[in-house]
């Protein structure tokens, strides 16, 4: 567990970061396509980063308070999770930042079905409409296809986190240099795993 201290400190460092508006790295993937695995990789190449953020989530978008989640992307090098994924944010943030970056993450639908029923069972103990789930899952990809069929490579770029090589084509689209060709795998969904049950049962 962080320290008092240790979290002060951390709050004042970002406080006295400066607000850029430009040179942002977006990742755009939807929910259960490997968006904490880009996160970590984002850091371990030096990026300050910033994945989902419950207040700003509940607080300023769900309030259309737009303003104050452009203020708080203004402090961060790259971002992932919601707002930034979401449909109507896109084209804001390619007009607030320009000269941003953006990475789509892929995932076949089985796999990523089976992926998002068993984190909402995980997480939140309920069972999710999946085919609506699904429905809005082709919708943000369609949406995503479109908005960047004319962007130039330097800009947009799709990867998929499980297979190989992805990272190295990662670090390259970023200009960065990296010893590892794959991605690193976190958050994995445990239910309906081995280590699920031995989870449960250990309580």
């Amino acid at each position: 567990m962080e320290s008092l201290a240790f979290r002060i400190k951390r709050k004042l460092k970002h406080l006295a970061r400066p607000k850029k508006y430009e040179g942002k790295v977006f990742c755009i993937g939807y929910n259960k396509t490997g968006t904490t695995s880009f996160g970590r990789a984002m850091r371990n190449f030096g990026y300050y980063h910033s994945s989902f953020n419950q207040n700003l989530w509940r607080e300023d978008y769900k309030n259309q308070r737009i303003i104050n989640v452009i203020d708080y992307t203004a402090k961060f090098d790259s971002l992932d999770d919601l707002p930034w994924l979401l449909i109507d944010m896109i084209p804001v943030l390619d007009k607030v930042f320009p000269n941003s970056k953006f990475v789509y993450l892929e995932r076949d639908e089985e796999s990523w079905k089976k992926s998002y029923y068993n984190w909402r069972i995980q997480i939140f103990n309920q069972k999710p409409d999946i085919e609506a789930q699904l429905k809005e899952f082709r919708e943000h990809r369609e949406f995503v296809q479109s908005y960047f069929k004319d962007a130039p490579q330097s800009k947009f770029i799709s990867l998929d986190v499980r297979r190989k090589g992805e990272l190295k084509k990662l670090a390259d689209f970023l200009g960065k240099e990296t010893s590892l060709d794959d991605f690193p795998h976190e958050n994995k969904t445990l239910y309906g795993t081995p280590e699920w049950d031995k989870k449960q049962l250990s309580k």
